[in-house]
């Protein structure tokens, strides 16, 4: 039984060779040219002096080479770190410092290299490693030993190092395997950035499948998309939320068409909308829709399957069930058990074979998250009787409307069913008239036409209680977002505040 991912894809280069693995336009390698090339690699990272426990930063670019290398910094045992290729040098060599990296493979153009930092392009270093003919041997690693570490994103604050070990991203893939239903004769859509967890745990989970990655620079371009699905015939795509609307804006009428060829779509990052879930459960009978509620410490976890909560609506905005093999609490705020009412919601917690080792150099942060073998999130939540979770929101993001948690995730889904928009976020605020405490205020983007502030207000009065309804209405040309379309709710906050400043200046 294989125990990693490049033991799983050592074993294909034998048994299915001339498969493709992974293909970016008319760049291929199939899985018999992957295991060499991942054999290459190994030799000459060993050559540079990588060898176990080594920290290897490398630019994550969308094409089959992020893989080789990738994988050969664990073939002999070495830890990968991934850095976005949109990113700035800047913010490159502060992931090489804080991961106190042996080595920098990068596509970028290299500005001011810091004392002891070494680093090389990936052109030299493939140049260099297309010449090696002997190789180290594979030794299998410890299942506890680190595989990788992903920075996030730092929206919130300094980037955290996620440690994943071996085990962890063997659960994590088989969980997406699972809970997705990935075959070997899939060929995945990829077009997320490779340095994302989602974006790993669907390629990882392809690969170990024997199937193959097709990878695409963004949704910025329908037409790669269905160029794509023509050229490769397409079975599976990765998206996030508003990526699926900038897809429907862009194919217009045939969006539905071109879509219903894919035999399943997950969706991860975010949760579809109530409004996105019906439309699309509707429009797309044949395609499995998966919702996946994930994060860089656990990858995928909870699986909405679409379809079949779509016509109900008390589930129509469920996140799911977690997937068999990880287990599940809700802990109120003195550390009872709670969430079984909207009432008495509490912070998700998990835990299971694919939580995260810690966060890299920060046992504070640590100890903070981690407790006797439980990863105690954010994510304010609540269960139904069947066990099905719902989110309210981030703990920090809920609204205390007078007492009352008011969840902004309630608000934009309600918000979300009035057409006059693309998109909507609430944020919360302090209330102007100093009673409530806070009051939830709502930014609209993408506006349409026919869009009415007016009748906006009516359409949530009819549908929420009054203490939800937002105080103020802002309208945006669109909410800022981060690289992989989530809502930055700061910025939104910085928006809305400098809105009512703006009209306090012009009263």
């Amino acid at each position: 039984m294989c125990t990693t991912l490049v033991e799983k894809l050592l074993g294909y280069g034998e048994q299915i060779p001339s498969k493709t693995a992974v293909a970016f336009r008319k760049e291929q390698l199939t899985y018999g040219d992957l295991s060499l090339k991942i054999r290459q690699t190994a030799a000459a990272l060993k050559e540079l002096g990588i060898g176990r426990g080594d920290r290897v930063l490398f630019t994550a670019v969308s094409k089959p080479s992020t893989f080789v290398l990738y994988m050969g910094v664990q073939y002999l045992g070495g830890i990968a770190v991934f850095t976005d290729k949109a990113g700035t040098w800047e913010n490159a060599v502060s992931i090489y410092e804080d991961a106190e990296a042996s080595l920098f493979l990068t596509t970028m153009k290299q500005q001011a290299v810091p004392d002891g930092m070494k680093v090389l392009s990936q052109k030299d270093f493939f140049a260099r490693a297309e010449e090696m003919t002997a190789f180290p041997e594979f030794e299998e690693p410890e299942g506890e030993a680190v595989a990788e570490i992903l920075f996030t994103t730092g929206t919130t604050g300094k980037p955290k190092g996620v440690m994943l070990s071996f085990r962890a991203v063997m659960n994590i893939l088989k969980n997406t395997m699972r809970g997705v239903g990935i075959r070997p004769e899939d060929i995945v859509l990829m077009p997320l950035p490779l340095h994302h967890s989602f974006a790993l745990r669907v390629s990882r989970a392809a690969l170990y499948a024997g199937g193959t990655v097709v990878l695409q620079n963004g949704f910025a371009f329908a037409k790669e998309t269905e160029n794509n699905l023509d050229q490769f015939g397409c079975t599976g795509i990765a998206a996030v939320p508003v990526s699926m609307e900038l897809l429907r804006t862009q194919m217009q009428e045939h969006f539905y068409e071109i879509m219903s060829r894919f035999r399943f779509i997950e969706v991860g990052a975010g949760a579809l909308t109530e409004e996105q879930r019906k439309r699309l459960s509707a429009h797309l009978p044949g395609v499995q829709i998966t919702n996946t509620w994930g994060s860089s410490e656990t990858g995928g976890v909870i699986f909405t399957y679409v379809h079949d909560v779509a016509s109900d609506e008390r589930r129509v905005t469920t996140l799911g069930k977690p997937i068999d093999g990880a287990s599940i609490r809700v802990i109120g705020p003195d550390g009872e058990e709670a969430g079984k009412s909207a009432d008495r919601p509490g912070k998700l917690a998990l835990s299971g074979g694919m939580v995260m080792s810690g966060y890299w150099n920060r046992p504070d942060l640590t100890a903070e998250a981690l407790k006797d073998g439980w990863l105690i999130t954010n994510d304010l939540v609540y269960l139904d009787e069947d066990g099905f979770v719902y989110m309210l929101g981030r703990s920090d993001d809920i609204i205390n409307v007078g007492g009352e948690k008011v969840s902004p995730l309630e608000i934009e889904n309600i918000a979300s069913e009035y057409e006059g928009a693309g998109e909507y976020a609430c944020v919360g605020i302090k209330d102007p008239e100093g009673l409530l405490g806070q009051v939830p205020v709502l930014v609209a983007g993408g506006i349409r036409p026919g869009y009415s502030e007016e009748e906006l207000r009516k359409y949530l009065a009819s549908r929420m209680e009054r203490v939800k309804l937002p105080a103020r209405i802002f309208t945006i040309g669109a909410l800022p977002r981060n690289r992989m379309q989530k809502l930055d709710r700061k910025a939104i906050a910085a928006f809305v505040a400098g809105e009512i400043s703006g009209n306090k200046q012009e009263k």
